[in-house]
């Protein structure tokens, strides 16, 4: 029996999509490996065009490489957070966020979530496909206990130095980087649009 062979109400769906948060801040506690092993369930069986299945997860837990990508991403942000507005610096910092990723060598695991790239293939498809598994992953993770909240690239300069510190190949790009542990903080819930702003019929 795997993972998934347990029934899921619709209320225990709604609910856990309802709940689900963008955790920043995140306890020392090492996360057990069947709860990550879950997560990855939940990606491989992730819908994608044509079945094509182009992610690959890399798993960085060994602090020394956290430390690295912490650098990485401190460099680039540094310099997006110098362009901001004030009132966009914020924003940002009343939820939590940050110039400074030095943090992320504390976080328990990173997961890298990449899509392969092929000549001829629209890979547009395969970074679509790559987000589905994300948005899947992050469900599991709710689901298992843990928190968790999506890293994304700056820029392609950014993503690339990402790419060589963890050995990706050429042949593969990087969607975003997935923070995982178990929250340290519960996050308020977030406002979101009401169902008539987001949603029309026969025409937009």
């Amino acid at each position: 029996m795997n993972a998934f062979s347990r029934a899921v109400t619709e209320v225990d769906f709604q609910e856990l999509v309802v709940k689900r948060r963008s955790v920043r801040k995140f306890k020392k506690d090492k996360v057990p490996e069947n709860l990550v092993q879950n997560v990855f369930e939940a990606c491989r069986w992730s819908p994608s065009a044509g079945n094509s299945q182009p992610w690959h997860i890399i798993v960085v837990s060994d602090t020394e490489t956290k430390n690295l990508v912490g650098s990485i991403c401190t460099k680039y942000s540094r310099q997006h957070w110098k362009r901001f507005p004030p009132d966009r610096a914020r924003y940002l910092a009343a939820r939590g966020g940050t110039w400074d990723k030095s943090y992320m060598k504390d976080v328990p695991v990173l997961l890298f979530a990449s899509y392969k790239t092929e000549k001829g293939y629209r890979n547009g498809l395969a970074l679509g496909s790559a987000w589905v598994a994300v948005e899947n992953m992050l469900l599991a993770i709710a689901n298992e206990g843990l928190g968790g909240c999506i890293y994304t690239f700056l820029n392609r300069r950014e993503e690339d130095e990402i790419g060589k510190v963890l050995k990706i190949p050429v042949t593969h790009r990087v969607a975003c980087m997935i923070q995982i542990g178990y929250a340290d903080v519960e996050p308020p819930q977030p406002a979101r649009k009401e169902l008539k702003e987001i949603v029309s019929y026969q025409q937009f």
